[in-house]
């Protein structure tokens, strides 16, 4: 058995081999290229339905402006290069997936400041799917599944000691192999943006400046007492990022030509925000407040129950719809929600969703406002906790 393992996973590592652009780190990938950008397709379009789309054009204009010029150098023609701002001034943050879709938060305007500074959290993101960190990250975990597979067969003779080792498999697995794993994929992604944005004519020492600022900005916030220890996170810590990305100024200014060009500066996230995108955030956190219950002990049970009372409908109709609609629990109560206050049929109200419109359009195109849905929603969260109390009640004690 050990040699069957043995030779499944040599076929792997030689049918998979790869390598990272410009720092030549060798990689093991099992996703083709084309699953890994139907995947991120998947995950882009997800994220955008429950997110609050920023609409202003001058934001967008900046951000479609800094991304173009790092996806100009990035030398990815195949891809599908989209560019999308979402409005939230809490979330410091930026994504990039593969096939390259890229959405920015408004929250990283405030310490990236101008375009250069877009230019080194962007430049960060998108080479993170030049690099197929995400691939790389699905292959790890097939593999260290195959390596839980192999060893439940080994000792299977002795379920419950196979049980225990499996356990222990699976801590080793995450701290040991996937979180380390992370950081050096956080670190080659800092190191190949820094050469992207150079290429793209920004100047990549302001990197040192934007972390030295995203540190700052996490202190004033109280929010450093909450970071785990940097061995316990997928990110390095703020100082060791910053002394990887001096060592790796050298190589990128080798690549940067200067611009006369005038930065532009970004708007703040404050100057962005609006009454209906707060409004529209406050329905989201409702929703997922209704996705979390769920995960709780005995959590699906009483939110079913819950929303069976509110919308006068059974238990085994909600959960069959729910599936149907292929939704989180948040987000079905959602389109019942607004069919419950509205006029439109559910089935309408879910293909709006699908479409991408957001909560704002499809409450006002079916008869109700998102303020009437987060009162519904508040009502509901209140039977819903009320159900999960009396479920607990009703739970055999345990000894």
């Amino acid at each position: 058995m050990k040699k069957l393992f043995t030779l499944v996973y040599l076929g792997l590592f030689i049918w998979s081999c790869s390598s990272a652009p410009y720092t030549g780190r060798s990689q093991v990938i099992l996703v083709s290229e084309g699953q890994e950008t139907a995947l991120g397709d998947d995950a882009y379009k997800h994220v955008l339905r429950d997110s609050v789309i920023t609409r202003n054009p001058e934001a967008e204009r900046i951000v479609r402006k800094v991304g173009e010029r790092i996806a100009a150098v990035a030398n990815k023609p195949e891809y599908k290069w989209e560019f999308t701002v979402i409005n939230d001034p809490e979330m410091v943050n930026a994504f990039a997936v593969p096939g390259g879709k890229v959405a920015a938060y408004t929250g990283i305007f405030g310490p990236a400041r101008d375009e250069a500074g877009l230019a080194v959290v962007l430049g960060h993101e998108v080479a993170h799917a030049l690099a197929r960190h995400p691939a790389e990250r699905m292959s790890q975990g097939l593999l260290l599944q195959l390596g839980g597979v192999g060893l439940g067969v080994a000792l299977g003779k002795n379920p419950a000691m196979a049980n225990q080792v499996l356990q222990a498999y699976g801590i080793v697995g995450g701290v040991g192999v996937a979180l380390p794993f992370g950081r050096s994929q956080e670190t080659e992604a800092d190191r190949i943006g820094l050469i992207l944005m150079a290429k793209a004519g920004y100047d990549p020492r302001v990197a040192v400046d934007l972390w030295q600022r995203m540190e700052a900005g996490e202190k004033k916030d109280g929010a450093k007492g909450g970071r785990p220890p940097e061995f316990l996170s997928t990110h390095p810590g703020y100082e060791t990022r910053v002394q990887n990305i001096r060592s790796f100024l050298p190589e990128a200014l080798s690549y940067y030509q200067p611009s006369n060009a005038r930065l532009e500066t970004l708007p703040s996230p404050e100057s962005l925000d609006t009454p209906a995108a707060k409004s529209e955030r406050e329905l989201l956190k409702r929703m997922e407040a209704i996705n979390r219950a769920v995960e709780q002990p005995n959590g699906e049970r009483a939110v079913v129950e819950a929303l069976a009372r509110e919308l006068r409908l059974s238990p085994q109709a909600i959960v069959q719809e729910r599936q149907q609609l292929q939704t989180g629990y948040g987000q079905y109560a959602g389109l019942r929600g607004v069919s419950e206050l509205g006029r439109g049929s559910l089935r309408q109200i879910a293909d709006d969703y699908q479409r991408g419109r957001s909560w704002s359009e499809i409450t006002a195109s079916n008869g109700t406002r998102v303020n009437e849905l987060i009162v519904w929603f508040g009502d509901l969260i209140r039977t819903t906790n009320s159900m999960g109390q009396q479920l607990q009640r009703l739970r055999p004690a345990t000894r």
